[in-house]
């Protein structure tokens, strides 16, 4: 299952998976743009489960669905994320920050929740949440809503190993810096052509992904972050 696989991360993460051979279920909020990615991505098979994250009726309802096509699963990767133009505790409305959160953290909860059963059935399987460098390094530039829910991630993760490793299930918090997405055109600044060249490339992403979700039982690999250069070096800074 990849959640929020219509653009972005979870789109590169569901051609990544795809192309290795996975049977794959997509889940997003607009349908239509779901099918649109599949056809465009040549997966043929995969379920395209419309599904709002935020609301934990709608993603046990993609959970039933997955069940009964193929009555359990291995993967789950929780790809969705959203942020505001405004993100500074000063400009941010108490809506925005509901909305952020929403989606950011309780959507990751929702998803995994409802997926849990259905890897505990096939005797466990690998959990990837991308999270982020926000998570560590708090700005205003990700936002304070942003960098709240990204850091409660790495938690959530913790708790995930703690409590379900024991079934065979292992999760990573996979961090990554600043991605080429549509994401930063919601900056209040959007980044200059030579910044975003020197981001990580969705794809990059997804090949992390892979890695973690290849890995043998034997190995958890908790937490992963991935930067690209030009910002780890100090060149940019969020």
């Amino acid at each position: 299952m990849v959640v929020g696989a219509a653009g972005g991360i979870g789109r590169a993460v569901a051609a990544r998976l795809g192309a290795a051979g996975c049977r794959l279920a997509l889940v997003d909020l607009e349908g239509a743009a779901l099918q649109a990615a599949a056809a465009e991505l040549g997966l043929e098979g995969a379920l395209a489960l419309a599904a709002d994250i935020t609301r934990a009726e709608e993603v046990a309802g993609a959970a039933r669905a997955v069940a009964e096509a193929w009555g359990g699963a291995d993967i789950l990767v929780n790809a969705a994320g959203i942020n505001t133009r405004e993100r500074t505790l000063e400009d941010l409305s108490a809506e925005q920050w509901e909305q952020v959160i929403g989606v950011n953290l309780t959507g990751v909860f929702h998803c995994t929740r409802a997926f849990l059963p259905l890897m505990r059935r096939r005797g466990g399987g690998a959990i990837v949440t991308v999270v982020s460098t926000a998570a560590g390094l708090v700005s205003p530039g990700a936002g304070t809503h942003y960098c709240a829910a990204k850091r409660a991630l790495l938690s959530l993760t913790e708790s995930i190993n703690l409590e379900q490793g024991k079934h065979g299930i292992r999760a990573c918090a996979l961090s990554p810096g600043e991605v080429d997405t549509p994401l930063v055109d919601r900056r209040p600044e959007p980044p200059s052509a030579e910044r975003r060249a020197a981001m990580l490339r969705p794809a990059d992403v997804a090949e992390a992904v892979y890695f973690v979700v290849s890995r043998p039982p034997r190995v958890t690999i908790s937490d992963l972050v991935i930067w690209p250069s030009a910002q780890i070096s100090g060149k940019y800074v969020v």
